[in-house]
């Protein structure tokens, strides 16, 4: 197959510095993902009735923010199992989102998968499947369709600290390497693996040391720096796109909650688990953003109030859309998918 023309676009500069506004704009997209899971917390806590598992991204969401803002709109991303960021910050409709939830028709997934587990391609959003690490592969897969056609997109796949330790993790990563693929692998590591500390699963200090392996750059920064988070992503991103290939970085953080919503979460310390939150990733550009006297409280308030609201309207039109009517799904005419479990004729 005949290699076409790369083609040229996008913003070129590695070490962008970051306006105001675009500061502004990143505070509040973590605000927003903030606010939407705590409403999640909220629905749950009150017994809603919800479909699926919820990995909510606590205390982490500058990773998915900083890495969104820093990849192209039609730049691929595949979502970690905590990836309802990313979906906010594409902005993937919120009563699509709540749909899924609620098992309510126009939901992102048809009610196939719920969340985060649901590719969006309208929104170059691609799935997550339950075996975590084939992520990298499949996106490692369509990182190599994009260097065949020419195309100067780079694929981000974000994944957790346990899934290094699988093979899937290695054979994405070293097929990616060794084929100088334009993908960027981001590490969010929150310490735990369900309940395994990561100093308990690996020897490595840093996980992104593990690129030395496969040849490529690795960098870690702090994941709950969102400039941090940017900056490093696009550094990498940039590099991707002159054919300079993949890049390990590591965003090291910590989850402020259990490992689903209704984890008890007794197996943590609690001591710890206290003084994460102290390292908040909300307040801390918050805090950056008063010192320049581009945020007021009153401002804060404002970004605070404006999400609650877009998340209660969107709440309340997902509640109102008929239930899902499983019998219309497609897939159901075709075997083995079909109720009578025969082939059609």
């Amino acid at each position: 197959m005949a290699k076409r023309k790369k083609t040229t676009r996008r913003r070129d500069g590695v070490a962008e510095q970051l306006a105001p506004d675009v500061l502004l704009g990143l505070m509040e997209h973590l605000v927003l993902v903030r606010e939407f899971e705590r409403a999640c917390e909220r629905l749950w806590a009150d017994g809603e009735r919800m479909i699926g598992e919820f990995h909510l991204s606590l205390g982490q969401e500058a990773i998915a923010v900083g890495t969104c803002a820093a990849v192209e709109p039609d730049d691929p991303i595949c979502p970690s199992i905590r990836g309802m960021g990313v979906y906010l910050c594409r902005d993937v409709p919120m009563v699509g989102l709540m749909a899924s939830f609620f098992d309510r028709q126009d939901g992102i997934s048809e009610g196939r998968w719920p969340h985060w587990h649901s590719p969006v391609p309208e929104r170059h959003i691609l799935p997550l499947t339950g075996m975590l690490g084939s992520s990298v592969v499949t996106s490692a897969g369509v990182a190599l369709t994009h260097k065949l056609r020419g195309s100067d997109r780079v694929v981000a796949v974000m994944i957790g600290d346990g899934t290094t330790n699988t093979g899937y993790f290695h054979e994405g990563m070293n097929f990616a390497a060794a084929q100088d693929l334009p993908m960027v692998c981001i590490i969010e590591n929150n310490q735990y693996a369900v309940s395994t500390p990561i100093s308990e699963a690996a020897r490595a200090k840093d996980l992104s040391s593990r690129a030395v392996g496969y040849g490529i750059p690795g960098i870690t920064v702090d994941g709950n720096d969102v400039r941090a988070v940017y900056g490093a992503v696009r550094e990498a991103v940039v590099r991707a796109r002159r054919d300079g290939g993949p890049t390990l970085i590591e965003c090291k953080t910590y989850r402020w909650s259990g490992q689903v919503l209704g984890d008890p979460d007794t197996l943590r310390p609690q001591a710890e688990k206290e003084a994460a939150q102290k390292d908040c990733p909300v307040l801390a550009l918050k805090d950056e953003l008063s010192r320049q006297g581009a945020l007021s409280e009153a401002g804060y308030a404002k970004m605070v109030s404006d999400a609650g609201a877009r998340i209660g309207n969107a709440i309340d039109a997902a509640r109102a859309l008929p239930a899902l009517d499983a019998g219309a799904d497609p897939l159901r005419d075709y075997w083995p998918y079909a109720e009578s479990g025969e082939v059609p004729a």
